[in-house]
């Protein structure tokens, strides 16, 4: 199954006055399975991509389609699995119990109470603590705890996470990061906006890069790595990617694109004992 989108265009209105262009002539496939990552800077249109996916918003022009499935587009929206910015927006239950179990309910799915539990227990919120608690009563990394929960719990087979971390402490951002991963080996599609490459470039198959509302990058995670100019983005790079990049720039023959920071420092003393040896200075 993929997902096209074929110069699409959107823009906001206020009244009947057009507001400027959002989105500009976007071409994108997803294809499912994997991990993606959409980034880019604020303001670049992130959010609104994903809310033309989800069916929230309808583009002015181009077109969204679905090829290679018998779903149609309207299915495959309906069952999209989507974690908003800011998940106190999407809550109207009295208890985190119904707040959680409204989406199986509504779908007509069935082990409503084991969903509960399992999706509750899956972002690290006790069942027996938090069921019977009002959503607008808990902290803000619980309400984005919550809201991952109400998505997991109705099993979509596509899921768009819009900044995940927002709000997270250190162990939240640590099981989100474990949920993102087991969604993955279950065979999911997962679709993260966020700014903070230094946490999902490592579980990211294709890097999306936004800008002023075009898609300026759409590639592996190796190539984008390997990009020589990433337009300001480097700053955004884990530590150990951005140092082996100045030395790849400062003529050191040696790989860019890995994760492990050990991996990385290993890479950095063989050159530095290899030149040694040869005589060529580093």
């Amino acid at each position: 199954m993929e997902i096209i989108l074929k110069d699409v265009c959107f823009y906001y209105k206020r009244g009947n006055i057009k507001r400027e262009d959002v989105l500009k002539g976007i071409n994108l496939c997803l294809r499912e399975g994997g991990c993606y990552l959409l980034t880019g800077d604020c303001g670049s249109g992130k959010t609104t991509l994903a809310l033309l996916m989800k069916g929230l918003l309808t583009a002015q022009s181009g077109s969204i389609t679905v090829e290679h499935s018998s779903m149609s587009l309207a299915s495959l929206q309906k069952s999209i699995g989507y974690v908003f910015q800011f998940p106190e927006e999407q809550f109207f239950k009295e208890t985190v119990k119904d707040e959680v179990s409204f989406g199986p309910i509504t779908l007509g799915l069935d082990r409503i109470e084991e969903r509960v539990k399992n999706a509750l227990s899956d972002v690290g919120l006790e069942y027996e603590r938090y069921s019977q608690s009002s959503p607008f009563t808990l902290s803000s990394g619980e309400k984005r705890r919550l809201a991952i929960a109400s998505t997991i719990a109705c099993e979509p087979s596509w899921y768009i996470f819009d900044e995940p971390m927002a709000g997270l402490d250190l162990e939240g951002r640590v099981q989100m990061i474990n949920l993102v991963k087991h969604l993955i080996r279950e065979k999911k599609t997962v679709l993260v906006i966020s700014q903070e490459l230094e946490l999902f470039l490592e579980i990211s198959d294709r890097i999306i890069v936004l800008k002023n509302g075009k898609a300026k990058l759409d590639c592996v995670r190796s190539t984008f790595l390997g990009k020589e100019d990433m337009d300001g983005m480097e700053v955004l790079l884990p530590y150990h990617i951005r140092v082996l990049r100045i030395l790849r720039k400062r003529g050191w023959d040696i790989p860019v694109s890995i994760m492990d920071p050990k991996e990385a420092a290993n890479i950095i003393d063989e050159y530095v004992v290899r030149t040694e040896r040869t005589g060529d200075g580093v």
